[in-house]
């Protein structure tokens, strides 16, 4: 992409979370009612409030799947970070983090209106979030949040178990069997490595490797601080919940537990 101001970089973000944000909300509004017809009434008022408040949410999580993932791994499989993984900024890339920040605003409020998420979720939201939005504005580093956002593309088939679960399809049904495996498959090959291969794929591509990049980061040498920091922050933790989540996935496989 071409350089462009600072203020023009934010107007680009700002403007990009808040369409996404927006489409999600729309889609979010559109899909629940079909999906309370869909489960009839006397199912539906069986939910939880919860479950009512995420037969949209897990439509939209299905969608952001799709695009910030299969965008992300558009620009990282067509070559668009070889040779550099500092400054390099395709445009596929930016049309992921934006997507992915728009709907993490939008899940963050689903999530406070829901009540009760667990920890990892806010952490994965609200970082989520900062870095896909800072990425936006800084331009540096862009590579590392856009290979985690190919991992969005293992909560499609975890949704669909969840929708499958709503019309009371078994845990022990031959469609729900597969669909766990599946997704521990789909953990295990994108999830569980995401944060190795991202290091070694960075390491190949720097001249001096992944140590003389680190200490770019860090030290903010001919790039920004805080881009760099807080990307070695984000992977990190990005790099340990995806194992955590990786291994809850290979445990569902083995448990007997209805889906929830």
């Amino acid at each position: 992409m071409k350089s462009v101001s600072r203020r023009e970089r934010l107007r680009e973000a700002a403007f990009s979370a808040t369409i996404s944000a927006l489409v999600c909300t729309g889609i979010h509004l559109a899909s629940a009612p079909l999906w309370r017809k869909k489960l009839g009434r006397a199912r539906y008022l069986s939910l939880s409030r919860r479950d009512q408040l995420y037969l949209g949410e897990k439509t939209v999580a299905t969608l952001n799947g799709l695009v910030s993932g299969g965008l992300a791994l558009y620009a990282v499989a067509s070559g668009s970070y070889h040779g550099n993984v500092v400054t390099n900024y395709p445009r596929s890339g930016h049309w992921a983090l934006g997507f992915f920040s728009g709907f993490s605003l939008y899940d963050t409020t689903i999530m406070a209106l829901s009540v009760g998420e667990p920890i990892m979720m806010w952490i994965h939201h609200c970082l989520g979030f900062g870095g896909a939005f800072l990425m936006m504005y800084y331009r540096e580093y862009s590579f590392f949040p856009v290979a985690f956002t190919i991992t969005e593309l293992t909560v499609i088939p975890w949704n669909i178990m969840w929708y499958l679960s709503k019309f009371n399809i078994p845990r022990s049904s031959s469609i729900m069997r597969h669909l766990l495996i599946f997704r521990a498959i789909a953990f295990l090959l994108i999830r569980a490595p995401i944060g190795v291969t991202t290091v070694a794929y960075a390491h190949k591509q720097t001249k001096d490797g992944i140590v003389a990049l680190y200490r770019t980061m860090t030290k903010g040498i001919g790039t920004n601080r805080i881009a760099g920091r807080g990307t070695v922050i984000n992977t990190t933790v990005f790099t340990i919940l995806n194992l955590i989540w990786t291994l809850q996935a290979a445990k569902a496989v083995l448990s007997k537990k209805q889906v929830r």
